[in-house]
């Protein structure tokens, strides 16, 4: 069993997922006046600490920018996010096989090493995107469940 490749089909089958939502998203659900955390800020939230919690090493890793999601008027567009998700995706790749699932980490509060930290990341891409689903229910917006992903098929 070779769970580097296990974590990195169930994180892009996660993410699979995830882009259905952000790419059938429509504009007035994108930016809804009425939600305090807008779509794309959820989106972005998502990704952002999805890329965080996949760094091998815990120093030396690029941070992403921050845009608070109370900055109404700046809302990332969905190609950004879409490149960000490129880039999680590439993230998955490229840093699972360099990871020491073994290693401690004092990422995400008292995680016992990285392979926790993984599952744990899975989930919080996992509710983000559940979080997601449930805005677009109230539109015509057809998703459907992904299984699992490998780099071949992403």
């Amino acid at each position: 069993m070779n769970i580097k490749q296990i974590l990195q089909s169930q994180y892009l089958a996660a993410l699979a997922m995830f882009k259905q939502a952000v790419v059938h998203c429509p504009p007035t659900v994108w930016d809804a006046k009425r939600d305090k955390d807008k779509f794309w800020y959820v989106a972005y939230h998502t990704l952002r600490f999805a890329h965080q919690y996949l760094k091998a090493k815990d120093k030396g890793y690029p941070g992403w920018e921050q845009r608070p999601y109370s900055n109404p008027g700046v809302p990332f567009t969905k190609d950004e996010i879409l490149e960000k998700l490129a880039q999680v995706e590439w993230d998955i790749l490229e840093q699972i096989p360099l990871m020491d699932l073994e290693e401690k980490t004092g990422a995400a509060g008292a995680l016992a090493n990285k392979l926790e930290l993984q599952i744990y990341n899975i989930r919080h891409i996992q509710h983000h995107t559940g979080e997601l689903y449930q805005r677009l229910s109230a539109t015509d917006v057809k998703l459907n469940w992904a299984s699992k992903r490998t780099k071949e098929n992403k």
